[in-house]
């Protein structure tokens, strides 16, 4: 009891801290893009690429890009390294106490024959396999490509994402690619952009010419990285929304969000340098209502739905849902319940029956990985037994 109890308030600060340093992160990302894209690149002074101004906080401020680097090496110089750093760890250790602890009810498919040891080794090869794969193209001719490179990037995606809906549970697959995406962020900063700016304030000290190509080296690592962070975002809250992960393509609806929201970094992006095209938000919307249309449910047809009692629901409810949901919960994991779902009665199962049914029938991802192995007739059950209310 004290374990899982501690365990609760462990996974409590590091989703705090994972979301600060997250935000900090994102958030240097977004800055530096959008003044990457708003630099006035005429009228400089010998030496600087660019020059804005801007107002904020109730202040003036103005900021020069130098072309290569100041004559003189200013002190203190700001890195942004550790807002990356720390999220990743940050995010590693959630994977760790909330997948990899209780891998059996929380990472694996309900009645998977993998061990947990090798389910968490296979999580963790799916972060460096993505990582060399998307590096190897990155110093290869195709990073020059930028429709091969992102086709064959969304390719890699799309198969780990399949390949892993075949072992993990559905939420813990959406987890794992985010957490390979932002594996792909964090190497980026750790592996290329900050060795690059190393050589670059080493150069200044020593007065050294710097190739173009170290610089732009840097910038397309860090212009990927404003293109994953959607995506990344996107598995993080996807937890919380199980009409989008409960599926039975879920693999497959991953991948058209990515889509969607790379698209709408693009739109942006391509804004902040006066080209944004207008097509582009068709696009988006039109992808948006036909994801939509496809995740709806599918709605029953009145004949054939049965006559079924309260008493009946809650015979159900109590065979495969109160181990948790109750005001004593008995399972191994949840000692309280969770949501503050509490089900022991008729009356507080009716009060709660839209969530019920939303979650047993709608996108069946209670029981939590069919922990209680709920049946179909027994969400059949559930289905006429709301349906029936309704009518």
């Amino acid at each position: 009891m004290l374990k899982i109890y501690l365990l609760e308030w462990l996974s409590l600060a590091l989703k705090f801290f994972h979301v600060i340093v997250g935000i900090a992160w994102i958030g240097a990302s977004f800055y530096f893009n959008w003044l990457e894209n708003k630099l006035n690149r005429a009228g400089n002074r010998d030496g600087i690429a660019g020059h804005l101004w801007a107002v904020h906080g109730g202040g003036f401020y103005y900021l020069e890009k130098y072309e290569k680097y100041p004559q003189k090496l200013p002190e203190p110089l700001h890195w942004f390294k550790w807002e990356a750093y720390l999220t990743w760890v940050s995010g590693f250790l959630l994977l760790l106490v909330i997948y990899y602890f209780n891998a059996n009810s929380h990472l694996l498919i309900n009645g998977s024959d993998i061990s947990p040891l090798i389910a968490i080794l296979l999580s963790i090869f799916g972060l460096i396999f993505i990582w060399i794969v998307y590096d190897l193209l990155c110093k290869s001719p195709l990073v020059n490509k930028p429709y091969i490179f992102i086709l064959l990037m969304l390719s890699s995606v799309a198969i780990s994402a399949y390949l892993y809906s075949c072992i993990f549970s559905p939420r813990a697959v959406y987890m794992q690619v985010g957490a390979m995406l932002g594996t792909i962020m964090a190497a980026n900063v750790f592996f290329v952009i900050i060795p690059v700016q190393k050589v670059l304030v080493k150069s200044c000290e020593d007065k050294a010419d710097v190739s173009s190509e170290l610089g732009k080296k840097g910038y397309i690592r860090s212009r990927h990285n404003n293109y994953i962070t959607l995506p990344v975002l996107f598995t993080m809250i996807s937890g919380h929304y199980p009409v989008i992960y409960s599926s039975n393509h879920s693999w497959l609806v991953l991948l058209a969000v990515f889509v969607i929201v790379v698209m709408i970094r693009h739109y942006f992006n391509l804004k902040g340098i006066g080209k944004a095209k207008n097509s582009l938000i068709g696009i988006i919307i039109v992808a948006l209502i036909l994801l939509i249309f496809y995740l709806s449910p599918v709605s029953k047809n009145e004949n054939m739905i049965n006559k079924i009692s309260n008493k009946e629901a809650q015979k159900v409810i109590n065979q495969r849902c109160t181990s948790c949901h109750s005001s004593s919960p008995i399972d191994d994991i949840f000692k309280v319940a969770p949501g503050g779902l509490i089900l022991d009665t008729e009356e507080l199962t009716f009060i709660n029956k839209d969530r019920i049914y939303q979650h047993t029938v709608a996108t069946k991802n209670m029981p939590l990985n069919n922990k209680t192995n709920m049946t179909e007739d027994e969400r059949k059950i559930i289905s006429d037994w709301y349906n029936s209310i309704e009518k």
